[in-house]
């Protein structure tokens, strides 16, 4: 269980591009656990450098940001970059290295069972029931054919961007971070595999904050909309189509009261 109340903070951020051009200013917002977060704005309003600030990848702001203690945020951005020495399956398999190092020494464990050591098998056991790690074989299997990924041999740099962005994905939902942050996860996928990737992060136990233009897929997985207007991040409770009526009726609050001020 997680034991920090918010995922994320973010307090005073600020951003400004080269030129003088205001990308955020003073973005106070705290994130909970395993809400589902569409991030919505015009072009230009810096969704995608909002994701990035909170990958800890672009570090050229103001304010802090920062994931709760022994949290893990994972980041999907829209043109990824896989280890060109791996295979397709390796590079996924480095998404569950930790998860197939616990197996791989339970299985050690196992087949040199010792009292000294049957503490440390009974942790992992209970350690892999929990993250249901027993047929994560089969699990990386059926990521990898869902999101349609190239051959388990094929070579990284034979990929199309596409297929790199396939293979990428379906690494890191396999990692299973407590935040995903997720650039247009659904540039370059068929219907199907879109279906499949819904019904995956509706499920998902952790925090998603994403940036897409498939307003139905936003209006199927999120519960909550951010937007970015003009330096501002606003919280908005409600999937798209609800964040739809709540923002007519905050311009039409906005026009009233300008209205007012004349």
């Amino acid at each position: 269980m997680a034991s920090y109340q918010y995922v994320y903070h973010m307090d005073g951020v600020s951003k400004t591009y080269p030129g003088g051009k205001k990308c955020f200013e003073n973005i106070r917002l705290n994130f909970l656990p395993g809400v589902k977060i569409g991030v919505v704005g015009v072009n230009g309003a810096g969704k995608s450098t909002l994701l990035r600030i909170m990958a800890g990848i672009d570090k050229d702001f103001s304010g802090e940001a920062w994931a709760a203690k022994g949290a893990t945020v994972g980041y999907l951005p829209q043109e990824p970059q896989l280890d060109e020495s791996l295979t397709v399956r390796g590079n996924v398999m480095e998404g569950v290295k930790a998860k197939q190092a616990k197996l791989d020494r339970y299985n050690e464990l196992a087949m040199n069972y010792s009292d000294e050591t049957a503490d440390e098998m009974a942790r992992l056991q209970d350690e892999i029931d929990a993250e249901n790690l027993w047929d994560l074989d089969s699990q990386v299997d059926v990521a990898m054919e869902a999101l349609r990924c190239p051959p388990d041999d094929a070579q990284v740099d034979s990929l199309s961007g596409g297929e790199k962005r396939r293979v990428a994905l379906c690494k890191l939902l396999l990692e299973a971070p407590d935040m995903l942050l997720l650039d247009e996860p659904t540039n370059h996928l068929d219907a199907e595999t879109i279906a499949w990737l819904q019904k995956h992060l509706i499920e998902y136990s952790g925090t998603i904050l994403c940036v897409t233009h498939d307003r139905y897929f936003l209006d199927d997985i999120t519960g909550w909309i951010l937007e970015l207007d003009r330096g501002r991040g606003i919280p908005y409770e409600g999937n798209y189509s609800a964040w739809l009526e709540q923002k007519a009726k905050r311009l039409e609050q906005e026009a009233r009261e300008d209205k007012a001020r004349q």
